[in-house]
């Protein structure tokens, strides 16, 4: 079912497969499973990556990422398919010292907020390449890797819009708004793999909350619904 909803072969192509996609991921149950600080990780990351440390090894760091990635293998959740948007496309974004919020936003992942009893959100930023994705859907048998989402992939959420078919990929909602540049991240839905250490980019926290009030939701959904039907020259997409 929902077949047409493929990705285009420049994608699914040899080229197209060495595309790095990222996600972000909560760190907070993994966090509290391996009994471990975002600071920690962060140190940690760094000493997988080439940073000496005279009293952890490389290898050691690695046995700890393995865990955390073990964590976020098993979370319930895991099974779900997943979203994902290109690394590329947004650069000046996972660059900024402010990546979590900047990602948070671009990507409309309101449901990752800090609390008042646990204060900021762990997040870690995963990356891997569109070839990773396709192998596994090789070895199960699975037709279609990646597709675009569609009003089938998700549950009634004020801040999943699902993209008219004029478009390549889906478009996730800007949480800070479009502001001058008028950019809506590319987004994609695939099936899960299982995460490695080497799929772990950055550690990091998403400090404040994002506004999701109603009157600000309403507006964001507004011009978010204007800027599809322009791309895509379809006046009448979402309208009832």
């Amino acid at each position: 079912m929902n077949a047409d909803a493929a990705l285009k072969a420049a994608v699914s192509s040899t080229l197209g497969g060495e595309q790095i996609l990222i996600r972000v991921e909560s760190l907070d149950y993994a966090l509290s499973e391996i009994n471990t600080s975002v600071a920690d990780l962060e140190d940690i990351l760094a000493i997988y990556k080439g940073k000496h440390d005279p009293l952890v090894t490389a290898g050691d760091a690695k046995a700890l990422l393995q865990k955390v990635c073990g964590s976020l293998n098993r979370n319930p959740y895991a099974v779900r398919p997943r979203f994902a948007a290109f690394a590329q496309e947004l650069e000046d974004d996972i660059e900024a010292s402010d990546w979590a919020l900047r990602l948070r936003d671009r990507l409309g992942l309101a449901h990752l907020p800090p609390t008042n009893a646990y204060g900021p959100h762990p997040v870690v930023l995963m990356c891997y390449r569109v070839r990773e994705v396709a192998e596994r859907a090789h070895a199960l048998h699975a037709n279609h890797p990646l597709a675009v989402p569609t009003v089938l992939d998700s549950e009634p959420y004020e801040i999943f819009h699902p993209s008219p078919c004029e478009q390549d990929y889906g478009r996730t909602l800007n949480l800070a708004g479009l502001g001058d540049d008028d950019r809506l991240a590319s987004e994609v839905l695939h099936m899960r793999i299982d995460y490695v250490p080497s799929h772990i980019w950055k550690v990091g926290s998403i400090t404040a909350r994002a506004d999701t009030s109603s009157a600000r939701l309403s507006k964001l959904r507004g011009d978010h619904l204007a800027l599809l039907q322009l791309l895509s020259d379809r006046d009448d997409f979402g309208v009832l």
